[in-house]
């Protein structure tokens, strides 16, 4: 069991942690005496600076070491300052390097399972379960990006906070940050939306729609085009333009009502039943889950303000409607009369208009 665990640690944690690693890597030819003197002192100050529990001054002076001559003691003693320090992936890959390193040395060697398994054990792990859609995203942890085949599959990680960014062209960017203990397995479902090609522009920034009332009516347009006609092309036009908006803004609110679920679900992830969903955005969750909450609050009010514009634009759709089928009464004969709408932000109206 502890060979499993450790071929799937060192498997993950080798394929990002390698720039994080300094001296893992010996020298082709043998180092000079002087080298070897070097080393020797270096590794001294190091066991000084253990003494003192000052853990970065011991590791730092245990990379310079190996980088002369790479060793089993001093990995050993490397992944213990990391350990010491809360680095425990870095610890990990540094106890199985000093394993690696200590052939021959059975003594040294049997000290190492339990020390492994114990890692195992405390080292805590992300797994971001990926969307079929879209295809090949990237993944990143902490601005780091990691090899596609990680994804799904735990990350061991350090404790501490760490950001999550999963990506690709054409979608909105999932983002989340945790807070790791030691022994934690968390589980995250990565939730990605496409971006809209185009929003329907709102009518509060058209501004107020207003038809112009007809031309006299015993005048003919040149192209023989009644002005009934025109009339009646024009309440049409602006009557199927408001509903178009508002069928846009409705699908537009749609969106954002996954949007704030998506927020929901997370939430519900970091503070499960029985707290409220809205738990983790109260006076003493807020801070810490502040671009949750600020996503979850911009979906709500974006929700709000897209089903009043939908609203609106079904108001003037209807006020158009109710033109159109007026001029279309009332325009007979020698009686001239044309129903105009008037559509805006806060006015929606029917005026009459013509020759009598």
């Amino acid at each position: 069991m502890i060979d499993l665990i450790g071929e799937k640690f060192r498997a993950v944690a080798m394929a990002w942690m390698t720039a994080a690693m300094l001296g893992t890597t010996s020298l082709s030819a043998d180092p000079l005496p002087t080298e070897i003197v070097l080393a020797r002192r270096l590794f001294a100050e190091a066991r000084t600076a253990e003494e003192a529990k000052d853990w970065a001054s011991a590791a730092a002076k245990l990379r310079e070491a190996i980088a002369i001559k790479d060793t089993a003691g001093l990995r050993f003693h490397l992944a213990y300052c990391e350990e010491q320090q809360g680095l425990l992936v870095e610890a990990l890959v540094d106890y199985e390097r000093s394993e690696d390193l200590a052939t021959g040395n059975e003594e040294f060697r049997a000290q190492l399972p339990a020390k492994l398994e114990s890692l195992h054990r405390r080292i805590p792990t992300v797994t971001l379960l990926v969307p079929p859609e879209p295809k090949n995203p990237t993944l990143s942890v902490d601005g780091h990006p990691l090899p596609a085949s990680l994804q799904g599959k735990p990350i061991p990680l350090n404790p501490g906070r760490h950001k999550l960014v999963l990506s690709a062209p054409d979608y909105r960017a999932f983002t989340t940050e945790l807070s790791l203990n030691e022994t934690d397995a968390v589980v995250a479902n990565a939730v990605m939306q496409p971006i809209p090609k185009q929003k329907p522009v709102s009518p509060l920034a058209m501004g107020p729609i207003v038809t112009v009332a007809p031309p006299p009516p015993d005048h003919a347009d040149r192209t023989g085009l009644s002005a009934r006609t025109y009339v009646l092309i024009g309440e049409a036009a602006v009557g199927l333009g408001a509903l178009a908006l508002g069928i846009g803004y409705t699908f537009a609110a749609a969106s954002q009502d996954q949007r704030k679920e998506q927020a929901y679900d997370q939430l519900e992830f970091l503070y499960p039943f029985p707290a409220r969903p809205d738990a983790g955005c109260n006076n003493d969750n807020r801070a810490q889950n502040a671009k949750l909450c600020a996503d979850l609050d911009d979906s709500v009010e974006s929700a709000r303000n897209d089903r009043w514009i939908a609203r609106t634009a079904f108001i003037g759709a209807g006020v158009a409607a109710a033109g159109f089928v007026g001029t279309l009464i009332l325009w007979r004969g020698p009686v001239k009369a044309a129903i105009i709408p008037t559509i805006g932000p806060d006015t929606a109206r029917l005026s009459v208009a013509g020759h009598f």
